[in-house]
């Protein structure tokens, strides 16, 4: 099922063309679309749709949705007016949500947003036919491009709402209208683009603001704070672990891992389930997950049956065997302050002979860049590393707070490039070691992975 043609116009105030195909079925690119979809022109600071219109007519647009009418005139088909492609194009996504007779997931948060989100489709899964964002397509356009997606064949839809600006999650709440929302926690990620971290922890709450029912971590204070504030703390289902403050709401609680099991808690229901991870953070998210899939209307036993199952996205604490032996943790999709000290954590776990922490630098942290990088050379000292090459524009700050946190400096080593890391680190690394690759994306911290295990191993 597909959205009707006369529901998108009725949604985004459009002016009728004669000729309109029944059905709208929207692409935004003219490189990927494919003959009966109608072609949107979006702009951007370095595209405009208007510019490649007769590269989607040729490849099988059956209508153009523009807001540039000198452009738009080399188009050969239907082109429907509109004062801007954008809006409308997800005033038409809202529209198509508003007819899907499905639930909406929402996960958003500083960290584990995607992991979290693949979680609850892998465990609704099992029971349940699920739509779920794919990637991380976590901004407005990736969050309309499922909405437009949702129909029969899908149950329930598993959505990743990303936050880089205020007010961009109360936005996307407006077009999904999420039944149930997951904050995973508010850390310091994009916190160049926030005031402060309360205006990120706002933005972020706005997800349950729509009066969606939420799965929140006992372990996060904005949380805490927030729900409180919103009178929402007792109707929450809260997801704690041990150690965690005792929470008002349903609560979901874990023990600590043993033996490959976990003991785990709801009310009167008791349960031992299966589990492989590393990291509490991981167990964290697995348990918002299962939250998330009790209030969609799994049973409890159904709910934690496929946590001994479930998989991290690619990038994500993924272990590679290197050529010589060793292990190599690969965590290097993206970073924040909060992640690199989750990681390390967990690294510092992993049976080893020896620990060799790389981390690069992170992004989009603001002025108080030096100081989260130093706090994470000090993380890094606590892990237990044996050694840590640190890499990137702060690469200095890593070091500093290694150091000053008692690791010796001969173990600490500034690198330049990844080709010079690399270098240095195929002349110690041996079998029995445990590599952790951790950094922000644009480090391009692959580059060091695929030096030590081999070409391909991103796919693997």
């Amino acid at each position: 099922m597909s959205l009707p043609f006369a529901r998108f116009i009725e949604a985004s105030g459009a002016r009728v063309p004669a000729g309109l195909p029944a059905r709208f079925v929207p692409s935004t690119d003219s490189r990927t679309l494919e003959a009966g979809e109608t072609f949107i022109c979006l702009r951007g600071q370095n595209f405009d749709g208007h510019d490649h219109i007769a590269q989607a007519v040729a490849r099988g647009a059956i209508a153009v949705v523009a807001n540039d009418p000198a452009k738009a005139a080399v188009a050969t088909v239907p082109v429907v007016m509109v004062e801007d492609a954008k809006a409308a194009y997800l005033a038409g996504a809202a529209a198509a949500r508003k007819a899907y007779g499905g639930q909406v997931i929402a996960v958003t948060g500083s960290t584990g947003k995607t992991t979290t989100k693949e979680f609850v489709a892998q465990i609704l899964g099992t029971r349940r036919r699920v739509l779920a964002t794919p990637l991380n397509e976590n901004n407005e356009l990736g969050v309309a491009k499922v909405c437009y997606q949702m129909d029969e064949r899908s149950e329930i839809a598993v959505l990743e709402f990303g936050a880089r600006h205020p007010g961009d999650i109360a936005q996307l709440v407006e077009i999904a209208r999420p039944d149930i929302g997951i904050l995973t926690n508010v850390g310091e990620a994009h916190l160049e683009f926030f005031r402060d971290q309360e205006q990120l922890a706002r933005t972020k709450f706005a997800l349950v603001g729509g009066g969606a029912r939420a799965v929140l971590s006992a372990a996060d204070q904005w949380s805490r704070m927030l729900a409180a504030e919103a009178g929402i703390d007792a109707r929450a289902m809260w997801v704690r672990l041990v150690g965690d403050p005792m929470m008002n709401g349903i609560m979901l609680e874990a023990g600590v891992p043993s033996g490959g099991k976990v003991a785990v808690t709801m009310a009167a229901s008791h349960a031992f389930a299966g589990w492989r991870l590393f990291g509490e953070h991981h167990l964290r998210d697995a348990l918002a997950a299962a939250a998330a899939a009790i209030l969609a209307g799994l049973t409890f036993e159904d709910a934690l049956a496929p946590l001994g199952e479930l998989r991290l996205p690619a990038g994500r604490f993924q272990s590679h065997r290197a050529l010589c032996g060793a292990t190599v943790v690969y965590d290097a999709y993206n970073a924040s302050p909060s992640s690199m000290q989750h990681a390390l954590r967990s690294f510092g776990d992993m049976p080893a002979k020896r620990h060799i922490a790389v981390l690069g630098s992170m992004a989009e942290l603001g002025a108080q860049a030096p100081r989260y990088h130093e706090e994470v050379g000090a993380a890094a000292a606590r892990s237990g590393a044996d050694v840590l090459y640190a890499g990137g524009e702060f690469a200095q700050a890593i070091a500093r707070g290694a150091r000053d946190a008692g690791m010796a400096a001969e173990r600490v080593t500034v690198f330049s490039d990844n080709a010079s890391a690399l270098e240095s680190l195929r002349r110690i690394v041996a079998a029995g070691d445990c590599v952790l690759l951790k950094g922000s994306r644009i480090q391009r911290l692959e580059e060091i992975l695929e030096g030590l295990v081999g070409a391909g191993s991103l796919a693997s």
